[in-house]
């Protein structure tokens, strides 16, 4: 896609969200639901960082989500902070996180890669669990929404500026999003998709780019947590276990991994969907992911990524000259790919 379609592309996307809280309730969508699009298509631009252009397994992120949604319920909770202080401690108790477990996740590749960070997601899920004197346990904790305090003057946010504020900090996650993957470094995260040892040869340390995809991801995942937790003001410790991170996978597949805006369909069809289906049936979950798997079968490189595929008519390979672009911080961006 070239750099002035994309823009117009992104322009009007953006309009068209601005635009949503007055669209929604001719579909019968409250404006919450459209808060959630937007707050899970932060958390499905988590691990798309990692799976979609690192290409490491990103199977446990529901643990730095959850954490930032516990982070702002607790601070909530306990020591009644605002709401802009509830979001930053929240994406800065993921943050922490991530600093905890990089060091560990890096010492593996591949399916091992995935697998010991749903076993780090799993032992956060436990200590919400039992703990129930402090984080309610099964039960979950139910916390007041915070006001937000501009000038000294207290604000109380409502469904509608809280979706305001959600689309505010999705579209400063997307150009900070997109500012990274097409960057040098961004380049270097997709060059180790492709063949880390060739990156390693040619002298480069893979895990400090590694290191920082992680905790670029879990911040952004952290981030959509705790808009989420003071979304719905609960917090619960499903919000941590590995199903979660299921579906933020389902969804980047879906919109199409390695792509910009592949996170927000994905995130679209995921959200609209498990709403729609579950008033329904009660078994939303087995039509939700026969939705999936109907999608996935039809847009094999999810929905942007076939799109692009159509209408570049090329294979998507990454030849050597591609390979040495990624440390060459002169070298032009190719915006045809990840629109």
């Amino acid at each position: 896609m070239k750099a002035r379609t994309e823009l117009l592309v992104s322009a009007a996307t953006v309009v068209l969200l601005a635009a949503a809280p007055a669209i929604s309730p001719l579909v019968h969508l409250d404006v919450s639901i459209v808060s959630e699009v937007l707050v899970t298509a932060i958390a499905v631009m988590s691990v798309n960082l990692l799976l979609g252009y690192t290409g490491l397994p990103a199977f446990g992120n529901a643990a730095y989500f959850g954490l930032g949604t516990y982070g702002a319920a607790l601070s909530v909770k306990y020591a009644h902070v605002h709401f802009i202080e509830a979001i930053v401690i929240g994406t800065v108790a993921a943050l922490l996180g991530g600093l905890i477990l990089a060091p560990f996740l890096l010492r593996r590749r591949g399916i091992y890669f995935g697998l010991l960070s749903i076993a780090f997601g799993q032992v956060f899920y436990f200590i919400a669990y039992r703990y129930t004197d402090v984080t309610g346990g099964e039960d979950g904790m139910q916390f007041p929404r915070p006001d937000a305090v501009l000038g000294g003057a207290h604000q109380t946010i409502s469904e509608l500026g809280f979706y305001y504020v959600a689309l505010a900090l999705f579209v400063l996650v997307v150009i900070a999003f997109r500012s990274v993957v097409r960057s040098p470094f961004g380049r270097t995260l997709v060059a180790i998709r492709q063949n880390e040892a060739r990156v390693r040869y040619l002298g480069l340390n893979t895990d400090r780019f590694i290191f920082v995809a992680l905790l670029i991801s879990a911040t952004m995942a952290g981030l959509s947590g705790a808009l989420f937790g003071l979304l719905i003001n609960f917090a619960y410790p499903l919000q941590l276990d590995w199903h979660q991170s299921g579906y933020f996978v389902l969804s980047m597949i879906l919109g199409g991994a390695g792509t910009v805006w592949g996170s927000l369909v994905g995130a679209f069809i995921y959200v609209i969907g498990k709403d729609i289906i579950s008033t329904i049936t009660p078994l939303w979950q087995i039509f939700l992911g026969a939705l999936f798997v109907a999608c996935v079968l039809g847009f094999p490189r999810g929905i942007l990524g076939s799109i692009a595929a159509l209408r570049a008519r090329a294979p998507d390979t990454f030849t050597d000259d591609d390979v040495n672009a990624a440390f060459d911080p002169n070298a032009p961006v190719e915006v045809g790919r990840g629109a």
